[in-house]
């Protein structure tokens, strides 16, 4: 009789832990999904933004069309415009997707090498055997921006503001073409951009904005679609 009881007992106990488990087993528990995003011309969002210093008017120029941006100190003698620092915005209109609730588990910015340049036509400055070494490196910086803008009218004039708080570091280039970066750790700008509902992107810059610096990749006006700037996002709701 006592080993019946037992194995009723045994019996209970399984039943009401086995229920238990199928009860949270249901639950509505979070889900990771990932945002993949490469836009190309019709949709991406990015210009250079540029200063020169004998032509002030260059301020107010808009320049989205090019193949490639991205970030310079440089002189501008051929067209009797001195020199003066350049910038890139960059923005991924499909980050507005994800809702402002979301957790920001990771997000990883790539940016790719060309192997020619148009708006900068010197390549990377910073190389073995470059003539430019001996003015610094060109490690960059990825800031995250503080107010919408649009690629069809921004320029140096009218740019808007960035916040230090949590930039990234773009190192410093290993050849003068075709060098790309991967999956540059850009989570904590991410996670600013979403729980604020604030998609208004990123500036890349020269950490020093001094002569002969340039760094560039392509951008997502670039035929070539692989080496357009891609933003990987994993999220949980």
């Amino acid at each position: 009789m006592k080993n019946r009881t037992s194995l009723l007992v045994a019996i209970a106990l399984f039943t009401i832990i086995a229920t238990s488990c199928t009860k949270e087993c249901d639950c509505d528990c979070p889900q990771e999904k990932t945002l993949t995003t490469q836009p190309g011309p019709n949709d991406g969002q990015d210009c250079l933004v540029n200063y020169r210093t004998l032509d002030p008017q260059f301020a107010s120029t808009n320049q989205n069309i090019n193949p490639d941006f991205g970030a310079w100190y440089w002189t501008f003698n051929a067209e009797g415009d001195g020199e003066g620092p350049g910038r890139t915005y960059i923005k991924f209109p499909e980050l507005s997707q994800i809702p402002q609730s979301a957790t920001i588990v990771s997000a990883k910015l790539s940016l790719y090498g060309v192997s020619v340049g148009a708006a900068l036509p010197q390549g990377n400055s910073y190389y073995p055997g470059s003539g430019y070494n001996a003015f610094g490196d060109n490690k960059g910086w990825l800031k995250r921006v503080l107010a919408n803008w649009d690629e069809t009218t921004i320029t140096w004039n009218n740019m808007p503001a960035t916040t230090d708080a949590g930039q990234v570091e773009v190192p410093a280039s290993t050849s003068q073409w075709n060098y790309t970066v991967t999956d540059l750790d850009v989570t904590q700008l991410v996670k600013e951009m979403v729980a604020n509902n604030q998609n208004y992107g990123f500036t890349f810059q020269m950490q020093v904005e001094q002569i002969y610096r340039s760094l560039i990749f392509g951008s997502s006006e670039i035929a070539d679609a692989t080496k357009r700037p891609k933003l990987v996002v994993v999220y949980t709701e």
